[in-house]
């Protein structure tokens, strides 16, 4: 039995619309590119912003705490405005502060003993006695790094930082040596995060290698960080605005997902970034509805004496309508497909490349083929307008 929608439009009339699109397989095929291309654009855009945010966060995320302390001046995880240490000390002394970490984050620029090409690095420096990360890989070496000048090296980094890590898989250990010929420093482990946009990899240390290291960078008695650890976790919204009024503008007092919310939103509305994955993704849909609607415009005025002998005989205009848009989604569906695993591919090769995390996840799959059917619907509402100029009587 037929499924009838209303109006008498028949489900079943699907062909039709397959037919017309089969009958000129290279234009079904160049469309059919266009489309997929538009949806890899999109696809791409959304995997590079996403990958920003994970690598700017991963940080955070990891870190074991309650409340940060963090300088005003601080807007992102690349970039670290100190502030005194005494200020986190000020802290102790509130009841339910259970215990208060100094961090330090600086980037340094380094190389292998002979090797040729310094790479840039986040270290990340702390009291070992403290378990700052949750990180199995990190607190399972981290008595390693109780020696001066050894620190853990992340295996998660870009293909600049591959010969580092393998290095060290080899023979246990990696001796580097500043950029500057300042310093040298050994990797003893190996750890994963994942590598930032403003450096290649992460480095973890003691606070007293830290401060070693990036001596041009980090003032005596100053940190980039506090953690705070709380005796309860029912004292947190207590404690964090008793702390807000005791520092006022001289810190900023969040919670952990408060400080990641916050470095998202700077990266999506602050920076160009942001800006510049969106306009990309708008080309994406201009480019797809464009390829739609020359594909489907030219359809309907090759065949506008069919569809006015359609009419003639009795078809309504809502039929020929569903014809057009049913065209437009297996254009959509034909180029969606292909177009997600060609994605899902190169998320995989770049994630290896780059260190960052990309990873196709079920709200870009959603998103992505949401924006495909609908830019596809608009452009065959836009090309139907053509119908109008389907008379019965030119057929006579």
């Amino acid at each position: 039995m037929s499924r009838l929608l209303p109006g008498g439009i028949n489900l079943a009339d699907l062909p039709l619309a397959w037919l017309q699109l089969k009958r000129q397989p290279i234009r079904y095929l160049v469309a059919v590119a266009g489309i997929g291309f538009a949806a890899l654009l999109m696809y791409m855009q959304l995997g590079f912003q996403s990958g920003l945010l994970n690598s700017a966060t991963t940080f955070y995320e990891a870190i074991d705490g309650d409340l940060i302390l963090i300088s005003p001046g601080t807007v992102n995880s690349g970039s670290f405005q100190q502030f005194p240490q005494s200020l986190l000390y000020k802290a102790l002394g509130v009841e339910g502060v259970a215990e208060g970490i100094p961090v330090y984050v600086a980037n340094i620029n380094a190389q292998r003993l002979k090797g040729v090409k310094p790479t840039s690095l986040r270290l990340i420096g702390f009291d070992p006695g403290s378990r700052l990360l949750n990180l199995p890989e990190v607190n399972s070496q981290i008595d390693k790094i109780r020696i001066p000048n050894y620190v853990l090296f992340d295996a998660r980094g870009n293909r600049n930082t591959g010969p580092v890590a393998a290095e060290v898989k080899r023979q246990g250990n990696q001796d580097m040596l500043l950029s500057d010929f300042s310093k040298t420093f050994r990797v003893v482990g190996l750890f994963k995060l994942g590598s930032i946009f403003a450096a290649d990899s992460n480095l973890i240390s003691s606070d007293s290698t830290a401060i070693n290291l990036a001596f041009r960078q980090i003032n005596q008695g100053e940190i980039s960080l506090g953690v705070l650890r709380l005796s309860q976790q029912k004292d947190l919204p207590r404690i964090k605005e008793f702390l807000s009024k005791i520092y006022g503008n001289e810190l900023q007092v969040l919670t952990k997902p408060e400080l990641i919310s916050q470095e998202r939103n700077y990266w999506n509305t602050s920076s160009s970034f942001g800006i510049i994955f969106g306009f990309g993704t708008f080309m994406g849909i201009m480019v797809g509805g464009v390829v739609v609607y020359q594909v489907l415009y030219t359809d309907v005025t090759d065949h506008l004496k069919e569809y006015a002998t359609l009419k003639a005989m009795g078809f309504s205009d809502a039929f020929l309508l569903l014809i057009v848009v049913q065209e437009a989604i297996i254009l959509a569906v034909s180029a969606f497909i292909p177009a997600t695993i060609a994605s899902a591919g190169m998320y995989a090769f770049l994630t290896s490349a780059s260190g960052i995390r990309i990873v196709m996840t079920a709200d870009k799959t959603l998103l992505v083929g949401a924006l495909t059917l609908g830019v596809c619907a608009a452009s065959a509402a836009i090309a139907i307008r053509k119908l109008a100029d389907a008379d019965p009587a030119s057929v006579f």
